[in-house]
């Protein structure tokens, strides 16, 4: 057998080992993968016999890496991220390129993500985001929306990952110092300053608090005007947590029994999901929410 030939079936080998670690389960990597579950078997067989030691432990309730898989892993994950660069180099450069409509809330890309968009524009410099927060989300009209279904519920599509957020009370420093810290819940709604954006507003969890609210001083529709007169000392509102991260000058009011979860999808027209424009800023933001530690689900 021929170096080069038994280069090939190594890689094949390893990577199919990766696809069974994965998935927990040989036959589970095997339907995902349009392979049949007795091929599959006998690449990881081979595997054994190669290295001459045993790499899965075969149980009724799935497929365990062993230890000496376990020590492998690391490497065969770098080599199958060699293999997507490569291939990502050769992707026909006219179909990266040309204008991308996404819609998110307001706040998302210019507070969070900004910064990291230029690492995106150097990867993929023919390709134009026109970046949309004013307008009402609308599928038809646009190549991506970022949403939260429980404020746009009629939003539907190819739904390209999901991720989650915490919303929790935030004010600044200044607030802080002249006001005093809320003790609890109560005291924050009977004694403090609150500005809050209307569309958190209307969540089920803000909704009894703002009922109670004696010191509602300002509503707005802007994510952005609300953050203005917050970090400047004006109140406390409910904030996205990753807010916290944007400004040094915020404080998460930890303390206060509050804290609502709130999921966010990527939704694209059903026929774009496979293009390679969507699916490069797919990646974009799947390495941001990585890099940033943002739990992410994955469906692409």
């Amino acid at each position: 057998m021929s170096t080069l030939k038994s280069k090939i079936i190594l890689l094949k080998e390893l990577l199919a080992l990766k696809e069974v670690v994965d998935k927990g389960s040989i036959q589970i990597a095997a339907n995902e993968n349009g392979i049949k579950n007795s091929n599959l078997s006998q690449l990881i067989k081979d595997l054994e016999y190669r290295f001459n030691t045993k790499l899965i432990n075969r149980k009724f309730d799935g497929s365990q890496p062993t230890n000496s898989t376990q020590l492998i892993y690391n490497d065969i994950c770098a080599v199958e991220e060699l293999l997507h660069k490569i291939s990502e180099t050769f992707v026909d450069m006219d179909a990266l390129s040309g204008s991308m409509s996404v819609w998110s809330e307001e706040g998302l890309f210019g507070s969070f993500i900004m910064n990291d968009l230029s690492e995106f524009y150097a990867k993929y410099p023919k390709i134009r985001l026109e970046l949309l927060m004013r307008k009402e989300p609308d599928i038809e009209n646009m190549d991506i929306l970022i949403v939260k279904p429980k404020l746009h519920p009629n939003i539907h599509g190819t739904v390209l990952f999901k991720f989650k957020t915490h919303l929790k009370f935030y004010t600044s420093k200044k607030y802080l110092a002249e006001h005093g810290v809320p003790q609890n819940i109560n005291d924050l709604l009977e004694n403090h300053n609150l500005c809050m954006v209307i569309r958190y507003m209307n969540l089920p969890e803000c909704q009894s608090i703002i009922k109670r609210a004696k010191h509602l001083n300002t509503i707005s529709d802007s994510l952005a005007l609300i953050y203005r007169l917050v970090n400047d000392g004006d109140g406390i509102t409910v904030f996205p947590s990753w807010f916290h991260e944007s400004s040094k000058n915020l404080v998460c009011l930890d303390d206060l029994d509050f804290e609502y979860e709130m999921e966010t999808q990527c939704v694209c027209r059903t026929e774009i999901a496979e293009s390679p424009k969507v699916r490069a800023f797919v990646d974009f933001f799947i390495g941001f929410c990585t890099s940033h530690q943002v739990p992410i689900d994955i469906y692409y």
